[in-house]
């Protein structure tokens, strides 16, 4: 296939790609600022939830299960994974012309950028602007810091802080890869995939490690996000994948 049949190709798909990124970015605002109204109004719902895998005699007991940790440390290491294929993929490698249906590289570049500017730095400037302390942390848990509500900036946490979660953003990242899956496959990938993800992002919640408005606000934002970079890139595939085409031609 040419650059001009790609480009032609492209030029349809993003399109309908750009259509359906402005559609979601509205929702993903929405869904931002409804979970962000119900923990304001509710903080405890917070607490509630932190207690309930909280021993006074234990503490956070589930973060001596193996199974757990090792479910943790997959979370943590699947991003790099991604990343690192991503970025193999998007070297010139006359090879890949061989492969039968290569990843398209706006897609690839898309996800890579995902990663970067949202569980990457995203997360680490809201981090370092609210310093919301972790449950383990807290009076009410054995800690000495205060509990606040999401979005509040406080001094409760020096660094590597709670909100908002950098695992449950990341473990959402796994969604971003739907971009690679056929439509008619996508909604099976959402589910499964989905699944996997949010147990990831609660098993931080379970460990002591968050609390739950730390994930799910973190979903929001990085929903956010994906529909805003993808509405980008796949507005401008055609340019972007020609650039890497002609490179390794």
């Amino acid at each position: 296939m040419s650059v001009t049949d790609l480009n032609d190709v492209q030029k349809a798909t993003s399109r309908t790609c750009e259509n359906e990124g402005c559609r979601l970015l509205p929702q993903a605002f929405m869904l931002l600022g409804f979970v962000s109204l119900i923990f304001a109004a509710i903080p405890d719902l917070d607490l509630v939830v932190s207690r309930f895998f909280w021993e006074p005699a234990a503490g956070f007991e589930f973060t001596k299960n193996s199974f757990l940790i090792a479910f943790r440390d997959a979370n943590r290491f699947l991003p790099w994974a991604i990343i690192g294929t991503a970025m193999v993929l998007l070297i010139p490698n006359p090879l890949l012309r061989h492969l039968k249906s290569p990843p398209a590289p706006h897609k690839l570049l898309f996800v890579v950028t995902f990663f970067a500017a949202g569980p990457g730095l995203g997360v680490q400037l809201i981090k370092m602007l609210v310093k919301r302390a972790r449950p383990r942390g807290l009076e009410e848990f054995g800690g000495s810091a205060f509990f606040t509500p999401p979005w509040e900036i406080t001094d409760q946490c020096v660094r590597n802080c709670s909100f908002i979660s950098g695992e449950a953003a990341s473990a959402f990242g796994l969604l971003t890869l739907v971009v690679f899956i056929k439509p008619k496959y996508s909604t099976v990938y959402l589910v499964a995939v989905g699944t996997v993800a949010a147990a990831f992002s609660l098993n931080r919640v379970v460990f002591g490690a968050h609390f739950l408005s730390d994930a799910v606000i973190a979903w929001s934002l990085m929903f956010a996000l994906a529909a805003l970079l993808w509405g980008a890139f796949s507005r401008n595939a055609p340019q972007i994948d020609a650039i890497f085409t002609s490179k390794s031609a």
